[in-house]
């Protein structure tokens, strides 16, 4: 942390988009300690109303979600008036040849496969708002 203390998240929002229980306590554990204010959301549907209600600075993206997958959860929120500037980078198992660039298709900004050290994700986070992160 900078010598004030200050967490380099603080005063971002973060939408945790995970179905995986364990994934979503890891991230939001670890977003939230570097200052990130976390909603959660467990499926693409709840995805989408969590963004408008929220409004994140930014998304983290399962993609293999039920009820509606990160993919078209993903576009649906870029095709929303104030929110399709937004960054979302997806996180995501799917790492076959081909799914990143399907990520990136469907409105992703990023792209990383699981398994993912949570303060890989932070790094990635703080480096996309522009943020500095000791």
């Amino acid at each position: 942390m900078s010598a004030n203390n200050k967490k380099p998240g603080q005063g971002k929002r973060i939408l945790l988009v995970e179905d995986n229980l364990h994934n979503r306590r890891i991230f939001a554990g670890v977003l939230t300690h570097y200052g990130f204010e976390v909603e959660e959301a467990t499926d693409g549907a709840a995805a989408i109303e969590a963004a408008q209600r929220f409004q994140p600075d930014l998304i983290l993206m399962d993609l293999s979600l039920p009820v509606l997958d990160g993919w078209e959860a993903t576009r649906r929120i870029k095709a929303i008036d104030g929110l399709s500037d937004r960054p979302i980078i997806a996180l995501t198992a799917h790492a076959m040849s081909g799914d990143r660039e399907r990520a990136l298709e469907a409105g992703c900004d990023d792209y990383m496969s699981k398994p993912i050290a949570p303060r890989q994700v932070v790094a990635e986070v703080c480096r996309i708002l522009g943020l500095e992160r000791d």
